[in-house]
């Protein structure tokens, strides 16, 4: 299992496209759809991405919100074996999480 992920460019963002997302203690959370990088170039930018994640058999622990987003700083590890993205996030604390679209959203690009 690789949990080494250190990404240097905004392509290594775009790899985890298609990436399941998992809570802390292996609960499945959704998958990776779309991957919004800030404005800054590399390696400013790193630790400021947000991920657009589709909610799987866990969607009724969100709000109402359609869509489900995921910041940089919530992730703990990435499996490029597995494909995995594992959060600090365990399910029980799902709820008290903020899930929103960033304030500063329309700086974000997608690639």
């Amino acid at each position: 299992m690789s949990m080494m992920w250190n990404p240097t460019t905004h392509a290594d963002y775009d790899d985890l496209k298609g990436f399941d997302v998992y809570t802390s203690d292996n609960e499945k959370l959704g998958t990776i759809k779309e991957i919004f990088h800030p404005a800054a170039d590399m390696p400013a930018a790193r630790g400021q991405h947000v991920f657009k994640v589709e909610p799987g058999m866990l969607k009724e622990l969100f709000t109402n919100d359609k869509d489900v987003y995921v910041s940089e700083r919530m992730i703990r590890a990435v499996d490029t074996d597995d494909d995995k993205v594992i959060l600090e996030v365990p399910k029980a604390s799902i709820e008290q999480q903020d899930w929103s679209r960033p304030k500063n959203f329309d700086t974000y690009r997608t690639s």
